[in-house]
């Protein structure tokens, strides 16, 4: 696995090697890695309260919890033990979760000559990656920062032993184009975003927070509902998974959705 960068064969490490065969032994690693970070992004950026939609938007010290959240949820997801000096314990080892959105990870005094899993996430591309590396001396930067951190040297980074590189599930409204989510966004009411999706999102497969960021309110599926039967009269089909019979439309016109509680329009027709 080599998506980030350039690997060299790596010194022998025994507690490395039974911590990545321990994690790897997991099918689905992937996938809970992927929804874990997905789970993180979204509740820091908090769309249904805040209206935001990414992490660009987010404050700093927001940013920061970012990687607290991923420590959490990916420690839950992987149903790893919480370690006595470090986050985690794997396969008898003490395990350190660093994250990052960027290409680097800062590495506090504390984690040196400790076992890191070095977790990234770009939420534009909607890619993941998670390895682990060992923080000796020699795969760190001379320099530090003023609280003492330093980076991943050049070298370091091509030690690092990566066990998942892959898709995690997409951001559905930084995915859209901007003059169309320009377009939702700036409806009035809960009502109208609500409406704008439906009928200027067609063909996509709408998870059920993406409903409840635009309507903005306690019972925000209330709204979709409403769109079922008043956007079917101007030629719009407005499906939900959660009932068996929207279900098999769906699948009828080639979605397959992931939850119960996806949503999906279609234009079948113009408006009379």
């Amino acid at each position: 696995m080599n998506g980030l960068f350039p690997q060299v064969p790596q010194l022998d490490d025994p507690a490395l090697e039974q911590v990545a065969a321990a994690l790897s032994r997991d099918p689905a690693l992937l996938s809970k890695v992927g929804q874990a970070l997905r789970t993180a992004f979204d509740e820091v950026i908090d769309a249904p309260r805040t209206g935001r939609f990414c992490i660009d938007q987010l404050e700093k010290t927001e940013k920061t919890y970012i990687g607290t959240k991923v420590e959490i949820l990916l420690r839950k997801a992987l149903a790893l033990e919480r370690g006595v000096l470090l986050d985690n314990l794997i396969a008898g080892h003490e395990v350190d979760t660093k994250f990052t959105v960027k290409n680097d990870w800062m590495i506090p005094q504390e984690a040196v000559g400790q076992l890191c899993m070095l977790v990234r996430a770009d939420d534009v591309k909607g890619l993941c990656w998670l390895g682990l590396l060992r923080m000796t001396p020699a795969v760190l930067t001379n320099g530090q920062n003023r609280d003492g951190k330093k980076s991943i040297s050049a070298a370091g980074k091509a030690q690092i032993r990566w066990l998942v590189e892959g898709p995690m599930p997409r951001n559905f409204m930084l995915d859209l184009p901007e003059v169309v989510r320009s377009a939702i966004l700036a409806q009035p009411s809960g009502r109208q975003r609500v409406r704008a999706l439906f009928t200027m999102a067609t063909g996509l497969l709408i998870p059920r927070d993406v409903i409840e960021q635009l309507a903005q309110q306690r019972d925000a599926v209330k709204r979709a509902r409403e769109m079922k039967e008043a956007l079917g009269r101007e030629g719009y089909q407005v499906l939900c998974a959660t009932y068996l019979a929207d279900r098999e439309i769906m699948i009828a016109h080639g979605f397959t959705p992931a939850a119960k509680d996806e949503w999906l329009s279609l234009r079948i027709s113009d408006s009379p």
